[in-house]
């Protein structure tokens, strides 16, 4: 935090002319902050028709991003000709192919955990031993939780059993396959010791749960960390919801980033916000600095 929000601010304009200044670039690092997200997950558990069902992109192979293996792939999503903006996927394997290659993995997972802002673990609805994954995320994973939280994924839950019984008219589970997903999910939950918030169930195929699996990103997301995702995520998903989790994530950021300062000058910051900044301040930071108020 800039030395700055330390002081107390006067009421003259030099000072209401360093405010604007300080939390417009503030802003603007917020709203253009590229994303880092780690998908994790074994070959073949869906990890491209997730990203393909919430970015647009699959997965494809752009360049190596560690030594030890051939495995972990880096894309870049929605950058435009000035490099700005956009997303970055790291496909990143997932843990049981071999002792070898689990140490291998482990080493991985610690050296990238430092740069990702997301996890997102995609297990198969029909995979049942994940026993050297709850290692992995207790040990390397958990540490960081508060800066990069874990969001699980169960994929391809159109297959859960009984497979005939998926209600293609209204695209939905039948009532056993319903209870089945629900017993996948505590599994998942009691394994990894985490919330259902941190859970959800999708099948990218039938574009089943998407938009809301979505949104519970989002909403584990650090508040500087929701609207960067939500301006990456395909245009179909978005929903009001979530675009007010996002533009709130902004400005609770920025209240969070002034710190002790605030209570001093709270006053005159949102009087320099609703005056001066109507430029960056859309219809869900109006709504949130009247709240303020």
């Amino acid at each position: 935090m800039s030395n700055f929000f330390s002081e107390k601010f006067d009421t003259n304009n030099d000072d209401k002319i360093k405010i604007r200044q300080l939390i417009e670039n503030r802003i603007n690092k917020i709203k253009t902050y590229t994303p880092k997200i780690g998908v994790f997950g074994v070959t073949g558990v869906g990890k491209s028709s997730l990203c393909n069902a919430l970015f647009g992109k699959e997965i494809t192979k752009v360049s190596d991003v560690h030594a030890c293996t051939r495995q972990i792939h880096e894309i870049k999503i929605g950058f435009d000709e000035n490099g700005s903006q956009g997303i970055i996927l790291l496909d990143v394997p997932g843990l049981g192919e071999s002792l070898e290659r689990d140490n291998e993995y482990k080493k991985l997972y610690s050296d990238i955990i430092k740069d990702l802002d997301l996890v997102i673990w995609v297990i198969k609805a029909d995979d049942r031993s994940y026993s050297v994954a709850e290692e992995a995320y207790k040990n390397i994973l958990l540490p960081h939780i508060d800066r990069c939280p874990v969001f699980f994924v169960i994929s391809q839950i159109d297959k859960i059993n009984p497979i005939r019984e998926w209600d293609e008219a209204n695209n939905k589970p039948g009532p056993t396959q319903e209870k089945n997903i629900l017993e996948k999910e505590k599994s998942i939950s009691e394994a990894f010791n985490v919330s259902f918030r941190n859970i959800s169930v999708v099948s990218s195929t039938d574009n089943y749960n998407v938009s809301e699996t979505l949104e519970k990103i989002i909403e584990i997301l650090p508040n500087e960390k929701k609207y960067s995702v939500f301006r990456e995520a395909k245009e179909n998903l978005k929903n009001e919801k979530m675009e007010e989790n996002a533009e709130k994530g902004v400005w609770q950021g920025i209240k969070d980033w002034i710190g002790n300062a605030w209570n001093e000058n709270k006053d005159l910051i949102i009087e320099v916000l609703s005056s001066s900044l109507m430029g960056v301040v859309g219809k869900i930071g109006k709504k949130f600095l009247s709240l303020l108020k």
